[in-house]
């Protein structure tokens, strides 16, 4: 070691110094300064097996000769040409832990370390490869790696770039002694690397990648032939690809999940897209102003949402609910270290030239041969078919006929079916069928659309239902028509929701509501929070009121929303961990792309639901059904509390309509009172939206019929619905058939749209139906 690096060394801390000193006797300097140390530090372990070394170096140079134990001393006599053995090859300090070892000298040192490679890596291949130099950015992953290739002296120069020190937790995957809790990644890495082979070069970066050093990381001492890019920050993930791009530097990153390695060869393709285009068209320049929020969709995006393994997945959405961060283990990490170690090997002697992800999935490789493979049994949460016209037809004609109704000409009935189709329902599943005939309207439900767990009982429906005819009611008065009804008219078959006839005898009927009709929505957006005017809540109230038996109970205190907020958020996560309810949700309800929502024209559209960014993307995980098994069978998945709770908290108030029972009868009129309050706040410019989940799922604790609940499942209800019922003090003979939120809050851009009326509704007048 030159006198400069000795002086160096002195100064640094000793948690710092991460470079053995090398000493050759036959130099006269170094001679003394060995003989110095060994004097002022009686401490120092002296390893000298220079002996079993010579041996294997005159082995190895001797491939074909067996040599006999009594021929080494003379061999190595030879060998050594008159030289003492103390004198032959170097003397290495390793000051962190005061070893002193002898060690042949680098040409020799590197024939018998890499002897054991030939010839899956021949001398020729060797040669090249000490000629390489490798950054890696990131020691968690990025230290099994940067191990790997030392062992297997994969390149001659090494560059480390991380700025965190190691932590208890950390030590799950990182390879190290307890005694280096607390050091720095980079130093740690370092002298571990050292330790194998002391002749690598080993440049550390302590502050990891940053704007001030990544020049010096990237070209100084030469340029990095190639960048394995294993660290968690986004920006230093986007600014090093487009640094590495602008060099033609090849990137490797492994992802410690599924054995997934990643490879961009800008040294061929310097014009390829970062990250193969997965991060979008993203400025490296403003990458760093984005919050940790913002920065979530593009990870995602980048290290591929839909192929990750669903134990990560389900891990994902535990991290800040039941985990800090996401987890990573010891046996990915060190297979990420073989894999990435093997491709950069193979791109350095030109032998792999694509770009591309690649999965080396173990439990997918090795698995039991005989376990019986489980069926999508997903289509038995689907219900039942869809009814067709000639459903319709027969049902209609169970029907006894009675009276004489007016006909109503085509455009004013598809001015009443428009109106009664905007009526909301669960899902915006929109489960109706309309088939006019004989100067009546039938009304069917099609519970092939709204077939879930929330409409146990088809409570939920008959719900919608009920909204349905106050629509059809107001939108008939406004055209001087009166509207007589029959409900569940077949005792037996209440796929027939009600029979509708018109006469021309129309009084007035809240025609206030009527230019409502088209505006109402489902409005999630988040305000500050304002208590609602004694005026706005009399109006409610006194609306709600007139349909028969409904109540209309308000809460508008801080620990009322608490407790709404935990109990409803609590029976959001049910459905959402109940396989059939995930199902719903997933499958049945949220659509992700304008094209699911233009194509289907129903389910909600994720944009309705005012989520961040961050809790979209959260959502894109959870779709997959095993990762939410997972959760299930752990007992977890508060993340999903996140989605509503903030809603809830900022209420003006929160409203719940009971009825005087909790019949189909009940529900149905309950939707009436439903719907009215519905107008009437939004012709008020107050935002309605429902969150009765809380409603529908404690109905499964009185008559669980086919739907299945397990024994933790059951418990929890049962005391969300005890605390449910604790707060509003539902009171003995009455029903709770629906709540919402109320608050003052900007309209909403996007709203849920509704199928075309040539699909729900038949003229049998008109030909061709």
């Amino acid at each position: 070691m030159d006198s400069n690096a000795k002086n160096v060394m002195e100064t640094m801390h000793i948690d710092d110094v991460f470079e053995p000193e090398i000493f050759r006797l036959d130099n006269t300097l170094d001679h003394q300064a060995m003989k110095q140390l060994l004097a002022m530090d009686s401490t120092i372990t002296i390893h000298d097996t220079i002996g079993g070394q010579l041996r294997e170096l005159i082995k190895s140079n001797n491939p074909s000769i067996k040599i006999s134990d009594n021929e080494y001393p003379a061999r190595i006599k030879t060998h050594l040409n008159g030289l003492s053995p103390d004198e032959y090859g170097v003397w290495v300090y390793y000051p962190w832990s005061k070893k002193l070892v002898h060690l042949l000298d680098e040409a020799e040192f590197i024939e018998v370390r890499t002897n054991r490679n030939r010839y899956k890596i021949t001398r020729e291949e060797q040669d090249i490869l000490s000629r390489k130099k490798c950054g890696i950015v990131g020691l968690s992953v990025g230290q099994s790696i940067a191990l790997t290739i030392a062992i297997e002296r994969t390149c001659g120069e090494l560059r480390l770039a991380d700025f965190d020190t190691v932590e208890l937790s950390n030590l799950n995957r990182i390879r190290t002694g307890l005694q280096n809790l607390g050091l720095k990644k980079t130093v740690i890495a370092a002298r571990e690397i050292f330790e194998i082979d002391p002749y690598l070069k080993v440049r550390i970066f302590n502050d990891g990648l940053t704007n001030q050093n990544i020049d010096a990381f990237f070209t100084g001492h030469g340029k990095l032939d190639m960048l394995v890019e294993v660290c968690d920050g986004l920006d230093v993930k986007i600014i090093s690809r487009f640094k590495a791009r602008d060099l033609r530097i090849p990137v490797v990153m492994d992802t410690n999940d599924r054995g997934m390695l990643d490879v961009e060869r800008y040294d061929l393709e310097p014009e390829r897209p970062v990250l193969h285009g997965l991060a979008g068209d993203l400025d490296p320049q403003k990458i760093a102003g984005l919050t940790n929020e913002q920065k979530i969709p593009y990870i995602l995006a980048m290290i591929g949402a839909d192929t990750i393994s669903s134990r990560l997945k389900a891990s994902m959405l535990e991290v800040e609910q039941s985990i800090n961060t996401w987890p990573q283990l010891a046996s990915s990490v060190t297979l990420g270290g073989a894999i990435t170690t093997d491709v950069c090997r193979n791109i350095f002697l030109d032998k792999f030239h694509d770009s591309g992800r690649y999965y080396i999935d173990i439990e997918d490789i090795i698995k039991d041969r005989h376990v019986a493979v489980t069926t999508d049994n997903a289509n038995k949460y689907d219900g039942p078919a869809k009814l067709s016209v000639a459903d319709l037809k027969s049902i209609a004609q169970q029907y006894k006929i009675s009276g004489s109704p007016v006909s109503v000409e085509a455009g004013k009935l598809n001015e009443i079916i428009q109106a009664a189709c905007l009526a909301p329902s669960g899902g915006n599943a929109q489960p109706w069928q309309f088939l006019y005939q004989e100067n009546r309207l039938y009304i069917f439900h099609d519970a092939c659309f709204s077939y879930s767990l929330l409409d146990f009982n088809k409570s939920g429906s008959y719900i919608a239902f009920g909204a349905m005819l106050e629509n059809i009611k107001i939108k008939a008065a406004a055209m001087s028509l009166s509207v007589v009804t029959d409900i569940f008219p077949l005792p037996n078959d209440h796929r027939l929701i009600m029979v509708v006839s018109f006469q021309d005898d129309g009084k007035p009927y809240f025609s206030h509501l009527e230019p409502v009709i088209g505006a109402r929505m489902t409005n999630r957006n988040i305000s500050e929070r304002k208590m609602l005017v004694p005026d706005d809540m009399h109006a409610l109230t006194s609306i709600a009121s007139g349909i028969p038996g409904a109540q209309l109970q308000w809460f508008d205190t801080e620990d009322h929303l608490n407790e709404f907020a935990e109990i409803l958020t609590d029976a959001e996560k049910l459905r959402f961990l109940h396989p059939q309810g995930h199902y719903d949700t997933f499958v049945k309800e949220l659509r992700f792309t304008r094209e699911e929502v233009e194509s289907s024209n129903d389910g909600l559209d994720v944009n309705t639901l005012n989520l961040k960014p961050s809790d979209i993307a959260a959502l894109q995980v959870a779709k997959d059904p095993a990762a939410i098994s997972y959760l299930h069978q752990w007992h977890k998945g508060s993340g999903f509390k996140k989605i509503s709770r903030k809603n809830v908290l900022t209420a003006s108030c929160i409203g719940v309509v009971s009825m005087h029972g909790k019949s189909p009868l009940h529900f149905f009129d309950g939707g009436r009172a439903v719907e009215k309050i519905w107008l009437e706040a939004n012709g008020r410019q107050i935002s309605f939206q429902p969150i009765s989940q809380i409603v529908f799922l404690t109905e499964l604790l009185h008559d669980a019929g086919n739907i299945e609940l397990s024994p933790y499942e059951l418990k929890e209800l049962a005391a969300i619905n005890e605390r449910f019922n604790k707060i509003i003090r539902r009171e003995e003979g009455r029903f709770p058939v629906f709540v919402f939120r109320l608050c003052y809050a900007a309209g909403s851009e996007t709203r849920s749209l509704r199928k075309p009326i040539h699909e729900v509704f038949h003229d049998i007048r008109q030909p061709g139906t």
